[in-house]
């Protein structure tokens, strides 16, 4: 009974620690944050802006002129104004090494991007410092201008500091009250051995079983999109039923999202672009708002609008708060709102058969926009759609 006395003591420390461990972290929003934004420049009335994401480490983290570990890396030039969107724009990021010498990363041509927004992927390694610079405007011709981000990669073990301090200090106390009983359990000789054997197999169970949860991805169910009736951005009911027999990719935005929705967004819009004729007579896309007590259909017209959405083939959709969660909940998508209130980042996108069964699911801030496309074609014949 002592042994389980003094686990007793530490349970809270054990618990809160294992909680923020394994817990979340919040998405941070980059995106326009002001003058003394180091991603963020101005040109007149317009500004750009970079977000950079590492979605195989945190799908909703968002970060500046800062990355915590080396790898694949999702590169987002966001424009604010018009303007913008009818010059060319061009994207080059050098790699700079130790020695000074420096090779191109990345180098993206310019070329006009009608809904502002321009979205690459880098590797970024460790031990090397890299500057991304964006052109405005053909190059050579009056008018153009060049803007420069430098770009770190932080140590990845720093990432893992805190926490590895977290679990030792929880196992530190886990095994000095094992000490303590062991010690107390030879000098009053060994009635307890049994309950001590008990202990350490429920201790080890708990912290194979935290070990399993946290390295091995959960078994997702095949998911079908309920039917309920939603409203499009023109205040007109559709019965998601009516998509039976399409191809349906489905994704989750908000208006004012920072950064990944307008990255979302204009993902859909490249497929949009590569299906062609076929967008709404086999394929649909779906964006359905996760903050539908604010998104009504006005706002998600705007939205389209703002963003050249080809309507033909692409709804916007809002709800109730229960049908939207139903759809959610189906999907097995986390939409709790964030600490300051604001709504949940959702980067999943999932593509539909025609029997409005899960057939893949992305992640969405590295979807290879032509790899989709080419999937959906092959979902379409295999459909029969």
């Amino acid at each position: 009974m002592r042994l389980w006395k003094t686990i007793a003591r530490h349970w809270r420390v054990a618990l809160l620690c294992g909680l923020w461990w394994i817990a979340p972290s919040p998405a941070h929003a980059h995106k326009f944050g002001g003058p003394n934004d180091p991603c963020e420049r101005k040109l007149g009335a317009s500004l750009i802006h970079i977000t950079l994401y590492q979605p195989q480490f945190d799908p909703d983290a968002e970060y500046c002129d800062e990355v915590p570990r080396e790898g694949n890396t999702v590169f987002v030039l966001d424009t604010q104004g018009d303007e913008l969107r009818r010059v060319p724009i061009g994207v080059r990021i050098l790699a700079i090494g130790r020695d000074g010498s420096m090779h191109p990363a990345v180098s993206l041509a310019p070329v006009v991007y009608p809904r502002g927004v321009v979205d690459t992927q880098v590797n970024l390694a460790e031990g090397f410092g890299y500057q991304a610079t964006v052109s405005i405007g053909s190059p050579g011709g009056a008018g153009a201008t060049e803007y420069s981000f430098p770009i770190r990669v932080r140590a990845w073990y720093r990432a893992l500091v805190m926490p590895f301090l977290l679990v030792l200090g929880v196992l530190a106390l886990v095994a000095i009250s094992i000490i303590r009983y062991r010690r107390s359990a030879i000098l009053r000789g060994r009635r307890n051995r049994r309950a001590a054997a008990s202990a350490r197999l429920a201790l080890a169970a708990v912290a194979l079983g935290i070990l399993a949860a946290g390295c091995h991805p959960a078994t997702k169910a095949t998911a079908t999109l309920p039917n309920v009736q939603l409203i499009d951005d023109h205040g007109q009911r559709v019965e998601l039923s009516s998509l039976k027999g399409k191809v349906v990719m489905l994704n989750f935005v908000h208006v004012g999202c920072p950064g990944m929705c307008d990255t979302l967004i204009n993902k859909f819009g490249q497929i949009a672009d590569a299906i062609g004729p076929e967008l709404g007579s086999r394929v649909v896309l779906v964006t359905i708002t996760n903050d539908p007590e604010h998104d009504r259909p006005a706002l998600l017209l705007k939205l389209a609008r703002d963003r050249r959405a080809d309507m033909s083939g692409w709804l916007f959709l809002t709800g109730t708060a229960a049908d939207v969660a139903r759809i959610t909940t189906a999907f097995g998508v986390d939409n709790r709102r964030l600490p300051d209130g604001s709504p949940n980042h959702i980067t999943r996108v999932f593509m539909l058969g025609p029997d409005l069964r899960q057939q893949r699911e992305y992640a969405g801030m590295a979807m290879n926009s032509q790899r989709v496309v080419a999937e959906i074609k092959d979902q379409v014949e295999r459909g029969g759609a």
